[in-house]
């Protein structure tokens, strides 16, 4: 090499090696020369290349994962080479090899690019892709592959292992009333609990904003499996901190990554269903019911594209007057091939997945242009009452699109009333007491469904700004039992609300004795089956026409 051209190369700060092709009697190449070296490529191989040494000899004696010598014949071919990087531990720095074929002087090029900058900040920056940074755990991109090792570790092993998924109960709930500060103490609570169970075959991860997945292995038995698990929640129990939990085993359940996450996910799902706080094991019964609701959820999804639902309308009367006080709109679905599908199936699913919000905007459209035609034909005066999902709700467009709506059919927003349930209030409950109050605001009625069925409802009725209560079925079935105890919680029921000055519909109502009671207790308005069942818009038409024998009701 020319002795101007080694100077300057000698005074870059890069390393560089040069070498020149070894060939054999066929033209083949079989090894390089190392013509030249510059010092900076000494200080970070941590040697000295003496003479014309050979390309084979540089690979052995230096500690890398790098193909130099493929790498070399692939620069002469003009074929590229994915980014191949080298660590100096003599520098501890970390080099971007590149090669390049100098044809006419038969020279291949080696340059090493110091790339360790570049390198901490991407492993820092794939550091904190993969780790939570508020409880320290991996997340969920860290799980992915520790769980597939633990498998094919267990398979190789013959060993049991399980997958525990935990959600933290109601903690939207603590962010939304205390605070996102509560929340991420919360969170790391339970950090707290499960870092005292992590070791070697122990692994735990934020799964989620409210999830961690715990990753179980090298354990004998399924038996052994279950007391270990069942250790984490009675720690949880006696920190009294709210939990969910599903878990999954390997191999019992399944022996595939995917399967084991969705049926530990199913668990997680029952244990949430049926009050929360608990670990359900995964059962093959659990798998059935999932494929049953996939089938029903897309038959949902359907059957809204097709407007495949129908209104029914069941009618509401004064009391003491006889009078028709107006009417409640109940949705209702009947498939080619699952034929009628109870409100009490879907309507819950519906909610879950989503699918309450096109139903309910549906709902609320056919009962107003209901209520519209009524008015027109037969100067109707009653009232309509719609029931609404705690999930619509809560959508940010609720109160605009019932604006909308109410402008589009110009109704008396008085004739309209909303019904709710106590669902209402597990989320959010400011945000939800100050909607309903836009919505009474508004001018319409607001009126509390199924009072008596939950655990809190006297406390409910405090805050919610209700027109109307409507006493659940379930008290009026027995309120001509002969003890007389729920005709004397209805009668209270019936006196507080009074005193309060709401209104009271009793459901349910099927006999003539519990009419009678109900009249005596001051009860307001009747609803059931003695007076009218739910009829198809053509005979609650022909009803406000004035046909009373269009009426359905029991006989």
């Amino acid at each position: 090499m020319d002795l101007n051209h080694s100077l300057v190369l000698e005074n870059i700060n890069s390393p560089i090696l040069v070498g020149t092709p070894i060939k054999d009697d066929t033209g083949r190449i079989v090894d390089f020369d190392i013509i030249y070296t510059n010092e900076e490529l000494k200080k970070a191989v941590g040697f000295v290349i003496k003479g014309q040494t050979r390309w084979s000899d540089f690979e052995a004696d230096i500690t890398s994962d790098v193909p130099w010598f493929k790498m070399a014949i692939d620069a002469i071919a003009g074929r590229f080479y994915p980014e191949a990087r080298y660590f100096s531990p003599s520098t501890q720095s970390w080099y971007k090899i590149d090669m390049k074929w100098l044809p006419d002087e038969k020279y291949v090029i080696v340059c090493f690019s110091n790339v360790t900058s570049e390198h901490i900040y991407y492993q820092k920056l794939k550091q904190s892709l993969i780790t939570d940074p508020l409880t320290g755990f991996l997340n969920r991109s860290g799980f992915d592959d520790a769980f597939g090792i633990t498998l094919e570790t267990a398979r190789y092993t013959h060993t049991v292992a399980g997958l525990l998924l935990i959600d933290i109960d109601n903690l939207q709930n603590v962010n939304d009333s205390r605070g996102v500060k509560e929340g991420d103490n919360l969170i790391l609570m339970v950090s707290d609990v499960l870092k005292q169970f992590q070791k070697e075959y122990i692994q735990v991860f934020r799964y989620g904003d409210d999830e961690f997945a715990i990753i179980i292995s090298n354990f004998a038995s399924e038996n052994s499996l279950v007391n270990f698990i069942d250790c984490i929640y009675e720690t949880f129990q006696t920190k009294q901190i709210g939990v969910s939990g599903g878990v999954a085993f390997f191999p019992n359940h399944s022996e595939q990554q995917e399967e084991l996450i969705r049926f530990a996910d199913m668990a997680i799902h029952y244990a949430k269903k049926n009050g929360k706080n608990n670990f359900v094991y995964f059962e093959p019964d659990m798998q059935r019911v999932f494929i049953q609701h996939l089938k029903l959820q897309t038959k949902m999804t359907t059957a809204i594209l097709e407007s495949s639902f129908k209104q029914f309308y069941q009618p509401q009367f004064d009391i003491h007057t006889g009078n028709l006080r107006g009417f409640e709109a109940l949705i209702r679905w009947s498939d080619s091939e699952l034929g009628d599908v109870a409100p009490s199936v879907f309507i819950p699913l519906a909610e879950e997945t989503g699918l309450i919000i096109p139903i309910g905007r549906w709902v609320l459209n056919t009962a107003l242009s209901t209520l519209k035609t009524w008015q027109e034909k037969y100067n109707f005066k009653g009232i309509m009452s719609v029931n609404v999902s705690p999930v619509q709700l809560r959508q940010e467009s609720f109160l605009s699109e019932l604006d909308e709506l109410i402008e589009r059919y110009q109704i008396d927003p008085n004739l309209l009333e909303i019904e709710i349930t106590e669902g209402v209030m597990i989320h959010n409950m400011n945000d939800t007491i100050d909607k309903l109050k836009e919505i009474k605001n508004r001018g319409l009625r607001v009126s509390l469904d199924d009072f008596g069925t939950g655990y809190s409802s006297l406390s409910y009725l405090q805050m919610l700004p209700l027109n109307t209560l409507k006493i659940d079925k379930s008290f009026i079935n027995n309120i001509t039992s002969s003890d007389g105890v729920q005709a004397n919680i209805t009668s209270s029921i019936i006196s507080m609300v009074e005193k309060m000055g709401l209104e009271t519909i009793a459901e349910g109502v099927e006999h003539p004795e519990q009419l009678d009671l109900l009249n005596k207790f001051n009860c307001n308005v009747v609803q059931g089956f003695l007076r009218g069942k739910p009829m198809p818009f053509n005979l609650c038409d022909a009803y406000l026409a004035g046909d009373k024998n269009a009426l359905l009701k029991n006989r």
